[in-house]
C-alpha cells in the first residue's frame, strides 16, 4: 500500500473539512479518552475526585469510537457534509459498541499481561472492527472482529508501520503543548479511515 499517497490523500482531505473534523475528534476524545483527563482533574479537584472519568470511559468509548468512525467514513468516502451531530448517530445499537468496545479491550489486556507484543498484535488484528460495524451494523460482534481479523491477515506489519510513521507528528503535538494535535489527532484518524477503505479493496 503506498502510504505517502494515502497519508497526501488525508490532509487534503483534513484541509476540505479542518474545522469541523477538529471540532468531532476533540468531542469524541474526550469520551474514548475520559481516564486520560485524570491529572487535569485532580488538578483541579483534588484526589479522589476522578474514579468516574474510568466508568465513562467504558460506558461511552465505544459508542463514540463507531461514532467518530461514522463522520470519518463520511470524509473519506465523500458522502455528503460530514456533521458533529454524527459522532452521536450510533446511540441505536449501544449496546453492540459497548459488547465491541469490551471484547477488543479484554484481549488485548490478556495479550499484553502474556507479553506487551501479543497485546499489540491482538489490537491491530482488531483495529478495523468498529468500521466494519459502522458499515453494517446488524453485523455480530463476533462477525465484526472476525472480519477484521481476515482484513488484517498480512497487514500487520503495514499498519504498525503506518502508525510509527505519524511519531514526528505527535513529538511536535508534544513541543507544542498539545496545540498541534488539534490537527495531529484528525489527520491520523482520516489516514486510518483511507486505509481502512484501502483493505476492503485488497479483499
Amino acid at each position: 500500500m503506498d502510504r505517502t499517497y494515502l497519508k497526501s490523500k488525508s490532509k487534503q482531505q483534513l484541509k476540505d473539512n479542518l474545522v469541523v473534523s477538529i471540532i468531532a475528534v476533540f468531542i469524541a476524545s474526550i469520551f474514548i479518552d475520559a481516564s486520560n483527563l485524570k491529572n487535569g482533574v485532580k488538578f483541579f479537584y483534588g484526589e479522589g475526585s476522578y474514579i468516574s472519568l474510568d466508568l465513562l470511559t467504558i460506558l461511552f468509548a465505544g459508542v463514540f469510537t463507531a461514532g467518530l468512525n461514522s463522520f470519518l467514513l463520511k470524509i473519506v468516502k465523500n458522502l455528503g457534509t460530514p456533521e458533529v451531530k454524527d459522532i452521536f448517530s450510533c446511540f441505536n445499537y449501544y449496546l453492540k459498541t459497548l459488547g465491541l468496545y469490551l471484547a477488543i479491550s479484554v484481549i488485548g489486556f490478556i495479550g499484553t499481561l502474556l507479553f506487551i507484543v501479543p497485546g499489540i498484535i491482538a489490537l491491530i488484528m482488531f483495529s478495523q472492527s468498529f468500521f466494519i460495524l459502522v458499515e453494517d451494523p446488524s453485523k455480530s460482534i463476533k462477525d465484526c472482529m472476525l472480519e477484521s481479523q481476515k482484513m488484517m491477515s498480512g497487514h500487520k506489519a503495514e499498519y504498525f508501520v503506518l502508525q510509527l510513521s505519524f511519531i514526528g507528528w505527535y513529538l511536535l503535538a508534544g513541543i507544542t503543548l498539545g496545540i498541534a494535535g488539534f490537527w495531529v489527532n484528525p489527520y491520523v484518524k482520516i489516514t486510518n479511515a483511507n486505509y481502512y477503505l484501502k483493505l476492503k479493496e485488497n479483499i
